[in-house]
């Protein structure tokens, strides 16, 4: 019997009892900042001991020099299309893209290109590099899963890839019309709640999609400004896409995939 992809059985009354519930529940409180959350030391927030192996190291925004294009231009330029037709980016490029979308602006406080509660960063960024990358990067030079450590600002191996699984994702690419076969990478966000449970007890969810949102505008605009095409996904299964970034979908969970090309 083939996997049951889609339910119709539910009625759109309880999925709206769900989200209300989760608000009500979540809501923050004096008490809760106050009196429980432990004071952090932001130039010292947890980070992650990773040892994987490191392909590059992208510098400080400081470090590099302006290229002109404007705001006005990413935001006028900003579309959600499948049209994946641009040639491969060069490795210089992949750099200049993750220090624009995810990098560090201010060496001196750690602070990056887009806000975080608390400063503590838990959202994580993978990336699973295409067919067409993989020919010419000698970055993304494998059919790895990578990662982008938002403190040490290196570029990590941190698992075997599967390229001909990536249609299999998403529900545009698998059941729908849409391929990922012409994009550069995915880009995958993975809220990681350990991170900021601690201070933040139950407003660490709403803290992390609000992440989210920040680092997602950052990846449209830059792809804007770099002549790529973006598509924000949310319909992706995420137990698979756990599974291929070998994550274990409970301290770690996929929460926002990008498709880039």
């Amino acid at each position: 019997m083939s996997e049951l992809l889609w339910d119709f059985s539910e009625k759109a009354e309880d999925k709206a009892r769900i989200y209300r519930f989760y608000h009500i529940n979540s809501k923050h409180s004096p008490r809760t900042q106050s009196f429980q959350a432990p004071k952090v030391n932001y130039s010292k927030v947890l980070q992650e001991e990773s040892g994987y192996p490191v392909v590059a190291k992208v510098p400080y925004l400081e470090e590099i020099t302006d290229n002109g294009y404007t705001l006005y231009q990413s935001l006028m330029e900003r579309r959600t299309s499948w049209k994946f037709q641009r040639a491969a980016m060069t490795d210089e490029e992949i750099i200049r893209f993750l220090l624009y979308s995810f990098g560090i602006s201010d060496k001196g406080q750690n602070t990056k290109t887009y806000p975080s509660g608390g400063r503590m960063y838990p959202v994580e960024i993978f990336l699973i590099p295409n067919t067409k990358i993989n020919e010419s990067s000698q970055i993304f030079h494998s059919d790895k899963v990578y990662r982008y450590n938002v403190f040490s600002r290196e570029i990590e191996v941190v698992a075997e890839g599967e390229i001909s699984k990536l249609d299999s994702l998403t529900s545009s690419t698998q059941i729908g019309t849409m391929s990922f076969a012409d994009t550069q990478f995915l880009i995958c966000l993975v809220g990681n709640f350990m991170q900021i449970n601690e201070k933040y007890h139950s407003l660490t969810y709403r803290l992390i999609q609000m992440e989210l949102g920040h680092i997602g505008q950052n990846i449209m605009l830059t792809a804007a400004m770099m002549k790529l095409n973006t598509v924000p996904l949310g319909g992706f299964f995420e137990d698979r896409v756990n599974q291929y970034l070998h994550i274990d979908g409970i301290k770690k969970q996929t929460l926002y995939v990008f498709a880039l090309g």
